[in-house]
């Protein structure tokens, strides 16, 4: 029988969520420039030890509509207030000077009700690093859209594939999954590899990229009947109400009850069933919103979800979640009626996700500890309050990322502040920003993709970005 929409929402928690659709991908809008031949050709340098067991599991969250770096960053805020067209004290109940004593400004420089309380738990505690010169220099380009194509495909170039099918790329020709036995597990078994939780995106974009069938992404979307949906070009077919959806159905089960599971694996390419065991043993990764405090919107139930697929399916490696939910980030009007409360909304989601990694770390799950959450956008702001008490679009933005404690081994470090600004420009005009310090560590936004890379088996990322990873990333 299929799987019916309904019943697939209730098993990961969706049930009453709304996402966003975005339109659907077009081959001609990614071929022409980097193609499979490109690829292939590419000396790529592979750790060809490394297995699945050794990689995290990331969930990207991408902010769309550039986010302001100032929930995160207030420590050029005397300097901002002194300078900025109009001043933030004045604003409704902001108190921005770091001496008051009823200061929304924390130790570390976030910034309190706007998600900074959260940071300061989740710095002490390890499980936060924040970078606070993630700048572009290169194309000091600010405009929507094409920040987000080339964020999302981790290149300046944005016909270049995007970095989920990039990965998909490294895994096709690096295996790293593998039996119980320690053979060699076939990619056809292999279940849901790389999940979108938004819909399409261009950071699944191909081009003329060849995926295997059994890598291409699987997408919720609650605008059609069956919530896993595939096109042609990027996301692989379902045989309605066949093997593949009895598949999809039993993991909507296996993630909403407890203890350990035997759950079916589908073939993407032959439609087989085949068995095999995944060790959950948590009391609950159902993606209960109230068990671990995820909130009752909608971004927090989908970041449940998210959270809950990847402890109990240790197969998935990536996960696009986007902030639908949240609202937009393009804050260019009365910021302080609307860009807290998400910061706060997101954070509080944020904590959530990490008390439930840690209570499935506790309980068993071997990989729950190699699962990371990145939050960023494809630009920052001004600093300057304009006359709309807003921010316009600017360079330096943060990136936070959270988890991922097993991976220490391979270089991530955890609970760290990295990256110092200043603030630059004239008093009393709009283009006032932060710039990295002269001594400060900074990256381009593209070193955030080869880090991913790094992490999934390449020794020289820069190959496929132009940019070295994130220094203790």
């Amino acid at each position: 029988m299929s799987l019916s929409r309904r019943r697939f929402l209730q098993g990961l928690g969706l049930l009453g969520a709304s996402l966003r659709v975005p339109a659907l991908i077009t081959t001609g809008a990614y071929s022409g420039k980097l193609i499979a031949a490109d690829y292939n050709t590419l000396d790529v340098d592979f750790d060809r030890t490394l297995t699945v067991d050794q990689m995290p599991r990331i969930i990207n969250i991408f902010l769309y509509g550039g986010p302001s770096e100032l929930a995160g960053n207030l420590s050029n805020i005397v300097d901002i207030n002194a300078n900025s067209q109009n001043p933030y004290t004045t604003s409704a109940s902001a108190r921005f000077d770091p001496q008051n004593a009823n200061t929304l400004v924390t130790p570390n420089y976030f910034w309190s009700g706007a998600g900074g309380n959260i940071m300061e738990e989740l710095l002490a505690s390890g499980d936060m690093t924040i970078y606070r010169t993630m700048n572009r220099l290169k194309d000091r380009n600010r405009a929507h859209g094409i920040c987000v194509h080339q964020n999302q495909v981790g290149n300046l170039d944005v016909y270049n594939p995007g970095i989920a099918s990039t990965l998909a790329w490294i895994i096709q020709n690096n295996n790293p999954y593998r039996r119980d036995d320690g053979s060699i597990k076939p990619l056809s078994e292999v279940i849901f590899p790389f999940v979108s939780f938004e819909g399409e995106s261009k950071i699944f974009g191909t081009g003329d990229l060849l995926i295997d069938e059994a890598l291409k992404p699987i997408a919720l979307n609650a605008k059609i009947l069956n919530p896993y949906a595939r096109t042609n070009r990027t996301f692989a077919g379902l045989d309605n109400g066949g093997a593949t959806d009895l598949a999809i159905e039993e993991l909507a089960s296996l993630i909403n009850h407890s203890g350990p599971h035997v759950a079916t694996t589908q073939s993407l390419e032959q439609r087989a069933i085949a068995a095999a065991s995944i060790d959950a043993k948590i009391g609950d990764v159902s993606g209960n919103t109230e068990l671990y405090g995820y909130g009752t919107g909608n971004f927090g139930e989908r970041l449940s979800s998210a959270v809950s697929l990847v402890v109990n399916n240790p197969d998935t490696l990536f996960v696009s979640l986007g902030s639908g939910g949240l609202g937009g980030w393009d804050d260019h009007a009365e910021m302080m009626r609307r860009y807290p409360s998400r910061m706060e909304e997101l954070f509080v989601a944020i904590k959530a996700a990490m008390a439930h990694l840690h209570a499935a770390s506790s309980q068993g799950v071997a990989h729950a500890d190699k699962v990371i959450i990145n939050v960023y956008g494809e630009f920052g702001r001004n600093v300057n309050l304009n006359e709309s008490l807003g921010w316009d679009h600017g360079t330096n933005q943060n990136l936070y990322t959270f988890g991922g404690s097993g991976l220490s081994a391979k270089g991530r470090v955890m609970g760290q502040i990295v990256g110092e600004t200043r603030r630059v420009g004239d008093r009393g005009v709009n283009r006032q920003f932060t710039d990295p310090t002269d001594n400060s560590y900074q990256f381009e936004p593209f070193a955030l993709a080869s880090s991913f890379y790094r992490y999934y088996g390449v020794n020289n990322p820069e190959i496929f970005s132009g940019e070295p990873s994130i220094l203790n990333y």
